[in-house]
């Protein structure tokens, strides 16, 4: 049966789910805004547009692992240590999940995975980074990257208008973050907190640079960070049979797992480099 930790990977929460029906590449198409309007004349006459596309694929791969118990460890374990390992096996796969998404995001020294179109996910031709920076948060950083998300237009050059909803930080930035979020009563206009209430804050420990922070849009309303399972197995699959050759139990934990990002719009970084 599937199992379903307890502790989720915090990125999780800035991707969408989806399932893959079988290990072969899973393309996603993706269509420019529609074209703009126009008039229709007296005589009745439309005129026909287009729409670009984009496309990005990837796989999900079978990852796993068993773990055999003997029967003399079985009887001996008199405080319940093996009691709840389909339970830890289940916490293992998170974890494996959660590192995947990470080692994605920070794949290339940073930069991200290279896209369909042959450029990193976070680059400057992108407008979705800085460089050149320290790693404070701070209100300027956050109207640029703001502003920057809110400047990004589709494949058919128009301006989409991405929000951003998360700010994904190192445990380092925590403090920081938690402050240029929070609510705070102001007694003058130049005290207000223009970004209270406006990101959910994730704080991802398995980011390794101090530096680097993210922001994010609703993975509901516009492409970015996307992860698979295979259909029908949807997280860990945990099975357990009993040994004859050996006395024992062998406990086996199979996750199919893929993610990849569809789209660059929907993220910014502070590279703190």
């Amino acid at each position: 049966p599937a199992l379903t930790s307890q502790l989720t990977a915090k990125l999780k929460r800035a991707a969408r789910q989806t399932t893959a029906k079988d290990f072969r590449a899973k393309t996603s198409v993706q269509l420019s805004e529609a074209p703009t309007l126009e008039k229709v004349n007296e005589g009745g006459e439309y005129r026909y547009g287009s729409m670009a596309d984009a496309k990005e694929s990837y796989a999900i791969e079978t990852y796993g692992k068993i773990f055999g118990i003997s029967r003399k460890a079985i009887i001996n374990d008199d405080i319940g240590a093996f009691s709840d390992l389909a339970g830890k096996l289940g916490q293992a796969a998170a974890d494996f999940e959660a590192q995947f998404l990470v080692d994605l995001i920070v794949k290339n020294s940073g930069a991200g995975p290279t896209m369909g179109d042959g450029t990193t996910l976070f680059h400057a031709t992108r407008n979705n980074s800085v460089t050149g920076a320290t790693g404070a948060i701070d209100v300027t950083k956050l109207s640029q990257a703001r502003l920057a998300m809110r400047r990004q237009k589709g494949l058919a050059g128009r301006a989409i208008n991405v929000v951003p909803k998360f700010l994904i930080v190192p445990p380092e930035r925590e403090t920081e973050a938690e402050q240029i979020l929070a609510a705070i009563q102001a007694t003058a206009s130049t005290d207000v907190n223009v970004f209270s209430g406006k990101m959910e804050l994730l704080v991802e420990s398995r980011l390794s640079s101090a530096l680097r922070w993210y922001i994010a849009a609703d993975p509901a309303s516009v492409d970015g960070l996307e992860y698979a399972y295979l259909q029908g197995s949807e997280g860990p699959q945990i099975e357990t049979r009993t040994g004859f050759e050996v006395d024992g139990v062998e406990t086996k934990v199979r996750l199919d797992f893929g993610a990849a990002f569809l789209d660059w719009r929907s993220w910014w970084t502070n590279s703190g480099a």
